[in-house]
Order: structure tokens, then C-alpha cells, then sequence
């Protein structure tokens, strides 16, 4: 699915989303294609529920984007320390 798509069906909700096609360029990560996991009205429930499925599986590229944003801007961020 496209972001211009998704806004349309989904006005004003919350997205958790899965990368299906998606590379990175100047800092950023483009997704150009997604899955729709869930959709939320509220924030924290899909908060909730992203991190739910990213315990389970930490490979999984999803996120949780509002559709009143009229594009899908997403910044990588550069993780710096140890994970355990």
C-alpha cells in the first residue's frame, strides 16, 4: 500500500505499519510499499501493540505513523552503546 492510499482509507487514524518495500537515503528511511497491521485511534494503543510485536520479533521493520501526516517522513536513528 502507498501513504497517499492509506490516508484516504484511514482518515486521521494511527497506523502500526510493516515495511515491505523500503531503503534509506540522507538519514532518512523511504517506505515505498507497507502492510497495514492494525489500525488505532489512539497513539498509545498502537504503541502498545508495536511493542508487543517488536518483543517477539526484533526483525520485523514496523512502525506507528498518524495519516494526518501528509507525507510518511520516517529519521533513522543511529543507535550508539551496548544491547543486551
Amino acid at each position: 500500500m502507498r501513504w497517499s492510499e492509506a490516508r484516504k482509507i484511514y482518515p486521521n487514524k494511527w497506523l502500526l505499519l510493516e515495511a515491505i518495500e523500503a531503503y534509506s537515503e540522507k538519514g532518512k528511511r523511504i517506505v515505498e510499499d507497507f502492510s497495514i497491521i492494525n489500525v488505532h485511534a489512539q497513539g498509545k494503543d498502537a504503541l502498545k501493540e508495536y511493542a508487543e510485536k517488536h518483543r517477539k520479533n526484533k526483525n520485523r521493520e514496523m512502525y506507528v505513523y498518524n495519516t494526518k501526516n501528509k507525507e510518511l517522513l520516517i529519521e533513522e536513528r543511529n543507535w550508539i552503546g551496548v544491547r543486551t
